[in-house]
């Protein structure tokens, strides 16, 4: 039964065509970018462009529903922000062609901070100590004895945007001080403590409230440098984080695929949730090469509607984000204390044994079309650090 995959330009959804492409899966790529870098992977039987999501929504349904007739397609897999849309018009969408997505209310629930923190404090999941910043606004730092540094986080967001770092009450009060923050509405906003300590993220695949998959990895780089998205990781066991995370999805009912970032407390050992993701993820590789292999799983769920359970995934499987982690070399080479030895540690992880979230040396053509992309945008934005594509600062309701 073939496939289309959506979100076609990023290394997301190169893994996913990559997964079941190699498996002989006919896959058809999707995306509103022509210049994507699954387009050009010799998985890819075809692709198409579709109206972008978040400027016109009901085009790009209309855009969906009619290339699914058209390539005869049987299941589709939405990889980012577009699974919520997707998720939005469940039933006229899955009139056509099949999907293993959350319901709408589930993915509100796991998207917004502010609902799935009263659902966490609920169930015993420790969060960080947060305020809403127009609470703040209102009673001033001081009244809530805020331990330093803090973030101020969007309720709706990803990818580290709009994430800021006050390290005193000075520098939060001057932050606070300001009409809006980076254009939009204080009420978009939340101040949270924040907790020292390494980033475990789990992920998870639920078929209506039952597990039936899990991986858990440790970022071991980021990008930006201070915290964000991983750009290079560890396959690890962290038993507590997993039951809290499996008991917060089995509360939701869920279904389909959710990742989640805890923060394991240096001092404790306390992992706490900070974040999560009702949809694929950027790391999405790290299951993979782990032995959990989320793309061929999602497919088999949503063609068939049900699978075996995978029941453990091996530990120490190191994963690496090629475009990514080449950023942060600058960043990382300026703080190593050794630099020699981080170089050739650097260089050592271009083995046999790292698996690579957008390097494959028998389909090269994605990972230059990635890197010609982003030299496109660099140009167009004059900048070094251009904007994603993608609207991360949309609200969804």
């Amino acid at each position: 039964m073939s496939v289309i995959v959506t979100n076609a330009k990023n290394r997301i959804a190169y893994t996913v065509v990559r997964s079941l492409g190699e498996k002989g899966i006919p896959v058809y790529t999707a995306d509103f970018v022509p210049l994507s870098m699954s387009f050009v992977s010799r998985f890819s039987k075809g692709h198409f462009i579709y109206p972008s999501p978040f400027r016109d929504q009901e085009a790009f349904i209309a855009s969906i529903v009619e290339n699914t007739r058209r390539l005869g397609a049987g299941v589709l897999i939405p990889v980012f922000e577009e699974t919520f849309l997707l998720s939005k018009y469940r039933n006229e969408v899955s009139r056509h062609v099949r999907m293993a997505i959350p319901n709408y209310d589930q993915v509100l629930t796991a998207h917004n901070k502010d609902r799935w923190m009263v659902v966490a404090g609920s169930l015993g999941v420790p969060v960080p100590r947060t305020f809403t910043a127009a609470e703040l606004r209102r009673t001033g730092p001081k009244a809530a004895a805020l331990t330093y540094p803090v973030l101020v986080k969007p309720f709706q967001g990803g990818g580290a945007w709009g994430i800021k770092e006050a390290a005193s009450e000075r520098e939060l009060e001057v932050l606070l001080s300001g009409d809006t923050y980076l254009g939009l509405s204080w009420d978009r906003f939340f101040v949270q403590e924040k907790i020292a300590g390494a980033v475990h993220c789990v992920a998870m695949l639920f078929n209506h409230g039952e597990l039936k998959a899990h991986v858990v990895y440790r970022q071991l780089r980021d990008l930006p440098f201070t915290g964000g998205q991983a750009t290079l990781r560890v396959s690890v066991d962290s038993p507590v984080a997993v039951a809290h995370f499996r008991r917060l999805l089995e509360g939701l009912a869920w279904h389909g695929i959710c990742q989640a970032d805890f923060i394991v407390e240096e001092a404790t050992g306390i992992p706490y949730l900070i974040d999560i993701n009702p949809r694929l993820w950027g790391s999405l590789v790290q299951g993979i090469a782990s032995g959990v292999d989320f793309p061929y799983l999602l497919y088999t769920l949503a063609r068939d509607g049900d699978i075996r359970a995978v029941e453990d995934f091996r530990k120490g499987v190191v994963t690496r984000w090629v475009w990514g982690d080449l950023r942060t070399l600058p960043e990382a080479l300026r703080r190593a204390r050794n630099k020699m030895r981080f170089l050739i540690e650097y260089i050592r992880l271009f083995n046999g044994k790292t698996a690579f979230d957008d390097l494959c040396l028998r389909d090269p053509l994605p990972f230059f079309t990635f890197g010609f992309d982003f030299l496109a945008k660099m140009v167009g934005q004059r900048t070094l650090h251009p904007r994603s594509h993608d609207s991360l600062e949309g609200v969804w309701e």
